[in-house]
């Protein structure tokens, strides 16, 4: 049995994503004593309602898994992040901000301090601090942020699978079916690279794909994915997977040359932070853009973070508390 040897928790930290979201609960050593998984809150993705619910539903399951341990005063924090996948405008913080006021009153939590920030903003501070620095993030988004370590933030990207994330798994997956579709006109040349897709889809024809990408909701997991179909077909000499994926990395390396510039710590040592499923498990995209940011940005300390997002928001976390 884990022991409360406080009257509150120091850290209620939750990951939001378009996926998947993510709460923990952090003790005083830091540790992550309590987790739970569910489906994700981006509401740009699923919706205020289940964005409600997401967030309600995995704090109420993480909750619970202490209380089955027989802890008194589960409900009562020090401080709560809540790192938030979709929160990029003014309307998006009121929204969103109210959502979560909204679960805090309905589960009757007492906060002390309550964060409502942008997930890759919270990432970032987590992972570097105070001092210079800037994260890319290539998952089903993608979306660069960048400090200075003087408190001024800016970002780039973000802007969503409808009209921007370009670089991500999303734009990848997206870009192959076009491609496909163009194939099918007669406008591109046919490659194996619609053979994989229909076959990775197990659809028999191009019809299938098409009622599928219109269906009623967007499927924007799913088309992430296909950024795996993607590579393999690169590396079996696809030319036009290999343009598809070349263009994602000029797009991602835009991203982080635009916040670096714009932050001012472009000709100064400064850690970058690359993170998310693209850069971690697509090899050909993460091998050319580290070697382009090796040669045009040399002073750029890079680190692929291995660790999971929660991690460097507890973190995030952990620094709040730290400035009380």
């Amino acid at each position: 049995m884990v022991e409360n040897v406080t009257n509150k928790f120091p850290l209620l930290a939750i990951d939001g994503g378009g996926t998947k979201t993510i709460a923990v609960i952090v003790d005083s050593s830091g540790n992550i004593i309590s987790k739970a998984k569910t489906e994700g809150s981006n509401y740009h993705v699923v919706g205020e309602e289940r964005t409600f619910h997401s967030l309600y539903t995995v704090i109420q399951e993480t909750i619970n898994c202490l209380r089955s341990d027989k802890i008194d005063n589960i409900n009562k924090f020090h401080c709560a992040v809540f790192a938030l996948a979709g929160l990029d405008t003014e309307k998006d913080r009121l929204l969103v901000e109210g959502t979560v006021m909204k679960v805090i009153e309905t589960l009757k939590l007492n906060i002390d301090k309550v964060i409502v920030e942008n997930d890759g903003y919270a990432t970032l501070l987590g992972a570097t601090k105070n001092l210079p620095g800037a994260l890319l993030i290539s998952g089903t988004g993608s979306i660069s942020f960048a400090h200075d370590g003087n408190g001024k933030i800016v970002r780039a990207g973000g802007w969503g699978y409808q009209v921007g994330d370009e670089g991500s798994g999303y734009w990848i997956g997206k870009e192959a079916i076009r491609s496909v579709f163009r194939m099918f006109d007669g406008r591109e040349k046919q490659t194996i690279l619609a053979e994989k897709i229909l076959h990775y889809l197990q659809f028999t024809d191009i019809e299938q794909l098409y009622n599928w990408v219109y269906k009623e909701n967007d499927p924007v997991d799913q088309v992430s994915r296909l950024a795996q179909v993607v590579e393999k077909a690169c590396h079996e000499g696809d030319p036009v997977s290999k343009k598809i994926l070349d263009q994602a990395v000029t797009e991602l390396y835009d991203l982080l040359h635009t916040v670096l510039l714009r932050s001012n710590i472009i000709e100064t040592p400064f850690t970058l932070v690359l993170q998310g499923g693209v850069l971690k498990n697509i090899g050909y995209i993460r091998e050319q853009l580290i070697n382009r940011i090796e040669v045009k940005i040399p002073q750029a300390r890079i680190f692929l973070s291995q660790v999971d997002p929660i991690d460097l928001i507890i973190e995030r976390g952990l620094l709040a508390l730290s400035q009380k």
